[in-house]
């Protein structure tokens, strides 16, 4: 799809909107569950149990909701709650089931066949209906509105839709077909569930990218549909507008779903993706940088956050002022200002000589600037993913001399830069990101007298089991601007004070049998989602950023229950590494005998945690003999080698023992031809559904469902 700059024109009718939410009919209302509490993290937007629920509302809860979104239409126009056109036939096929023609049909009624022939959510059609035209609450719409009404195969042109697309009805249909193309062909376009992606802030290639792990089909879907993520500029505004590098449609798909289907869901007072006006973005989605500018206007304020929304503790800087540029976030800088850090405009900036070598330019040229300082490595670095950019400099900013490098290939590491690792790459000094990168030889320690103890070496990230770089989005996707009527340009609408934040949450009771044990500080190896309750499914509290310290209370299985700043809640075990003196492991479990395959490129670590010493990587596919398993780890011998390698990331390659169990899926679910997530999806199962487990394998099992047999994720059974 395009970009979305037509949610600007939605604002006001966003806030009216909201306004007569109890005229709605009781349709049966999402969970809290099924929509995340923020989408601060960008990974997480609504649950496939939601997105995928049809019969979520029917024909005439369908129709009673739009005639509470508008009391009267402007004279001479047609609200949405009175369109009638003619519903065309439609022929079954992998996608939708078959829809009869019929005359004279209500939007309601085009919305609830659409929805229930494509299996996807009314609720879904609805939000895309407002979020693209504002056709649910505008009391005026024109006809190039309903034309264009879910935006699908309309791209920004005079031409319009396609002939195909165009009209009410053709919108509906396709748009929501579109959702299950999506589903069904996951590998065929550019924005992937399980797997890390670079999502874009904007159009436009100066505000720069962000690296999101999306968690679920549903979520991949709407980036697919509208591929920008939403900044903290355009969070913290509520429905209001950001900056130049703001983007609102999965900002307001969103706002509109829990405002009208799921009140409470959010724990924000105003919007519900809202987030305080001086949020500060994850260290994640700052874009390093290391240079000096001065400040090219008259004078500039300088701001604890990139928005302009943030009014607390701000100061100026007037013409002719130095700064030190240490990272960039979409139309922003961040820069050392008075002993601390602070953010600025970029524009305002001129690029200082010694990055530019005479100044006077802007400090958005600088993407692909070297680093002014690099630290010395050594060791052979291999690609952990199937396609990995490596660039000039240490930058996803930077697309100067852009290469792809893959999946096992080996390179020699000459330097290091924060996240980013310089590697020899063909006799070119390029800079590639670590979290897809480990060491297959650790770097001897920097000392002239070897100790008997081993060496340190620098601590991989965990490994991604997929491509860091996505596929183009299709053109054909896209969609246009809407040429908005004189009635429905609003006001963006007054910011409202952020939500308290409570000082404590409530403790799990521990099992009686279990002592609470001395809380310890230990310290994230990756930015970490903060949860209500240890599942994966819990709540998100907040998002805590790589090399956070927490403070743990308890541990409970692969989860502890952690202290944050103000934060109390549970993240998993896997992601931690001790400052303090850590628990005692667990004694492992009688050997495990057979043998097992990896399905990723994986590290072999010297004991059963992810901050251990690697042994060297292994590659996808490689046969490992399995001496014995202890919790979510094996130990493994890999070419003579023995060391201990993550559960997840083995499948197995012998007979596997059959089991006998029915269980439930605790979230929609693909049932795949075969136990990998590139696999072919058969079809999705429900949540809640009871599945028949006919073996299994790894971290997958066989499972039939209806008539149908396939492989499901473990994860998502119980």
């Amino acid at each position: 799809m395009t970009v979305r700059w037509r949610w600007v024109v939605l604002l006001l009718s966003a806030v009216l909107g909201a306004a007569v939410l109890t005229a709605v009919a009781p349709a049966p209302r999402a969970q809290a569950a099924e929509l995340p509490g923020t989408i601060v993290d960008g990974g997480y937007i609504i649950s496939d149990a939601e997105f995928y629920r049809a019969n979520a509302m029917t024909e005439a809860q369908i129709q009673s909701f739009l005639n509470g979104k508008v009391g009267s239409c402007a004279k001479g126009a047609t609200c949405l709650k009175d369109y009638r056109g003619d519903l065309t036939a439609r022929k079954a096929d992998t996608y939708c089931t078959a829809i009869a023609a019929e005359k004279n049909a209500t939007a309601a009624r085009m919305i609830y066949r659409a929805a229930t022939a494509c299996h996807i959510n009314p609720k879904v059609i609805l939000v895309m209906l407002q979020k693209e035209q504002g056709l649910i609450t505008s009391t005026k719409p024109s006809a190039w509105n309903i034309e264009h009404a879910m935006g699908q195969s309309c791209p920004d042109t005079p031409a319009g839709c396609s002939a195909a697309a165009a009209g009410f009805w053709n919108q509906v249909y396709l748009g929501s077909r579109q959702m299950q193309i999506y589903t069904k062909y996951p590998s065929s376009f550019g924005y992937r569930a399980g797997q890390y992606n670079t999502i874009k802030w904007a159009p436009s290639a100066s505000c720069g990218t962000s690296k999101v792990f999306i968690k679920n089909q549903a979520t991949a879907n709407l980036y697919n549909y509208t591929p920008y993520r939403p900044n903290i500029a355009a969070l913290a505004a509520g429905y209001g507008t950001g900056d130049a590098c703001s983007t609102y449609g999965n900002r307001n798909f969103y706002n509109y779903y829990v405002a009208w289907f799921a009140p409470g869901a959010s724990g924000s007072k105003g919007a519900p993706a809202q987030v305080g006006a001086c949020t500060v973005p994850a260290a994640a989605d700052v874009a390093g940088r290391s240079a000096t500018a001065t400040v090219n206007v008259p004078s500039v304020n300088v701001r604890k956050a990139p928005t302009t929304l943030c009014g607390t503790g701000v100061s100026t800087l007037t013409k002719g002022a130095t700064v030190t540029i240490t990272g960039t976030y979409g139309a922003w800088s961040r820069i050392t200002s008075g002993g601390g850090t602070a953010w600025v405009t970029t524009a305002y900036l001129a690029a200082g000589s010694s990055t530019t070598g005479g100044g006077g330019g802007s400090p958005a040229s600088t993407g692909c600037a070297q680093p002014a300082t690099v630290t010395s490595a050594s060791g052979t670095a291999v690609v952990t993913v199937a396609a990995l950019n490596a660039r000039t400099a240490p930058s996803t900013d930077c697309d100067t001399g852009v290469q792809t490098i893959r999946i096992g290939q080996k390179y020699t590491r000459t330097g290091t830069s924060g996240v980013w690792w310089r590697l020899n790459v063909g006799g070119k000094q390029l800079w590639a990101h670590s979290d897809y990168l480990a060491l297959e030889t650790p770097a001897p320690a920097p000392t002239a007298t070897p100790k008997p103890t081993p060496t340190a070496t620098a601590t991989p990230k965990p490994t991604p089991t997929a491509t860091s770089t996505p596929k183009p989005k299709p053109t054909a996707t896209a969609t246009p601007k809407p040429k908005p009527t004189a009635t429905s340009t609003p006001k963006p609408t007054t910011t409202p004070k952020p939500k308290p934040t409570p000082t404590t949450a409530p403790k799990p009771t521990p099992k009686p049998t279990t002592p609470a044990p001395k809380p310890t500080t230990k310290k994230t190896i990756a930015a970490l989602n903060l949860r209500a309750a240890g599942s994966m499914s819990a709540k998100v509290v907040l998002v805590i950023p790589n090399g956070g310290t927490v403070t743990v209370l308890k541990t409970s299985g692969s989860w502890s229950q952690v202290t944050y700043g103000s934060k109390s809640g549970w993240v998993a075990n896997a992601y931690l590494t001790g400052t303090s003196t850590p628990a005692p492991a667990p004694k492992p479990p009688a050997a495990a005998s057979g043998t097992q395959r990896t399905i990723a490129a994986l590290n072999l670590r010297a004991s059963g945690s992810m901050s251990a010493k690697v042994v060297l990587v292994i590659p996808n596919g490689a046969t490992v003999k399995v001496v014995k398993t202890s919790g979510s780890w094996s130990q493994v011998t890999y070419a003579s080698k023995t060391g201990w390698v993550a559960n997840a990331y083995l499948t197995g390659a012998s007979t596997s023992k059959p089991a006998t169990a029915t269980k439930k899926t605790i979230a929609a679910l693909n049932l795949r031809a075969a136990g990998n997530m590139s696999a072919k999806v058969l079809r999705v199962i429900p949540n809640g559904a009871a599945v028949k487990v006919v073996k299994t394998s790894g971290s997958w099992s066989q499972v039939t469902y209806g008539s149908t047999t396939g492989w499901v994720a473990n994860t998502y059974l119980r």
